[in-house]
């Protein structure tokens, strides 16, 4: 039946105005649509959207919606509608929600390159909650359809949303970068699936994260550590905002303090200082690392000079990123260490294994501009020399399992 509505639908723009609330019914979060229904609902609009931009612009939220079909329903679906749906050779019963999501990724970047529909509000980070899809055909598509021809349309479009996403991805909702990539979005944010959310979505954050990172050039890294470093952890440091409120609490949590905020917004920030110093201990984000992004390779080995003209950059980048990080990140490092050990914190220990990173990286420098703050130093030190104690015995461990 949508199929032969959606092809009337088509030649006659007064019965496709009339037909897309129904359509969008069966996409919507709350629709207990069987699969194969969503499905062609989904191409139907696709089409109409392709022949009436201007009317499927405002249902798009349902469309952006379809990329996380069925997340959190249960599996109960017809086995004759799974035999309809199933288009993999694995004999084991796959998701039956996966085409709807397939069909969604392959949709959407067909419309976003053809500029019939825009990124705007959550709906990039929709598109990104796919790459950590539980389904791997549906991650792969919709790893493939971003880095490879959506990325090339807009260079920009991880280094933009990376900070964001740290606070869309923990359900941060509250804070005004969540509410700023939130904007606009025409109702992108409803039933948006929150499983990415903590401490059970950590991997799944940690997938996004890097699949983000090695997708971005040196100057890109750079502005996502700056972002990082001021909008979250010198966030951090203000006199109000959930980050604030979190820093201040103690290691017992919100049972104990008189803190107005919700245990769930208590949850969320602190998920997003622990990503952020984890996102920035991780070799994803070293400027000079080669990331999954050919561009700059081919180019590169074009020619000799071109690979020279390309180590300098690196190397000036590595200077400029050092620089930052002694004179910009590291006072912001020791201002929350002091905030985070008067509330005896449990993130004092996110935040030491980054100092400890960044020391093992710049010791000469690090000890330079801790200089007037011999205890830091000396917590440094100590902290390095059970660093490679630890680092011998795990390669002693392995020289002797090789033996074996």
């Amino acid at each position: 039946g949508y199929i032969a509505l959606g092809k009337l639908s088509l030649r006659d723009e007064s019965l496709a105005k009339e037909s897309l609330n129904i359509l969008a019914r069966e996409l919507h979060h709350d629709s207990n649509a069987d699969p194969a229904v969503m499905s062609n609902a989904l191409m139907i609009m696709g089409d109409l959207c392709v022949r009436y931009t201007n009317l499927v612009d405002k249902y798009l939220p349902y469309l952006a919606g379809c990329l996380q079909a069925g997340d959190g329903k249960p599996d109960r679906v017809s086995g004759a509608s799974v035999s309809r749906l199933s288009l993999t050779f694995c004999r084991q019963a796959a998701n039956p929600y996966s085409i709807v999501k397939k069909n969604a990724v392959l949709l959407l970047a067909s419309l976003l390159l053809q500029d019939y529909i825009k990124w705007r509000g959550l709906f990039i980070h929709r598109f990104l909650a796919a790459v950590a899809d539980p389904d791997d055909e549906v991650s792969c598509l919709a790893s493939t359809a971003l880095r490879g021809p959506l990325l090339e349309k807009q260079p920009a479009l991880f280094s933009n949303h990376f900070v964001g996403a740290v606070f869309v991805f923990n359900s941060c909702s509250a804070h005004p970068l969540y509410q700023a990539e939130a904007s606009s979005g025409g109702g992108m944010s409803i039933g948006f699936n929150t499983s990415l959310s903590g401490e059970v979505g950590a991997l799944r954050r940690k997938e996004i994260y890097d699949f983000m990172l090695s997708n971005m050039n040196d100057e890109q890294k750079l502005a996502v550590t700056a972002r990082l470093c001021k909008e979250v952890l010198g966030g951090a440091l203000e006199t109000s905002g959930d980050l604030s409120v979190v820093c201040n609490l103690p290691a017992c949590g919100a049972q104990s303090t008189k803190s107005s905020l919700p245990t769930c917004r208590i949850v969320a920030a602190t998920n997003v200082l622990t990503d952020t110093l984890t996102i920035l201990t991780s070799s994803q984000i070293k400027v000079g690392r080669k990331g999954s992004n050919g561009a700059d390779d081919l180019a590169n080995t074009s020619s000799l000079r071109s690979e020279q003209r390309s180590a300098h950059k690196q190397k000036l980048l590595s200077k400029i990123s050092r620089k930052h990080l002694m004179e910009i990140v590291l006072p912001i490092l020791c201002n929350l260490k002091s905030v985070l050990e008067s509330s005896h914190s449990p993130l004092l220990k996110d935040l030491m294994q980054y100092l400890g990173y960044v020391f093992r990286s710049y010791r000469k420098e690090v000890v330079e501009s801790l200089a007037n703050d011999p205890t830091t130093l000396q917590e440094l030190e100590y902290d390095l020399k059970q660093w490679k104690k630890k680092y011998s015995t795990v390669q002693a461990e392995i020289v002797a399992a090789d033996e074996d």
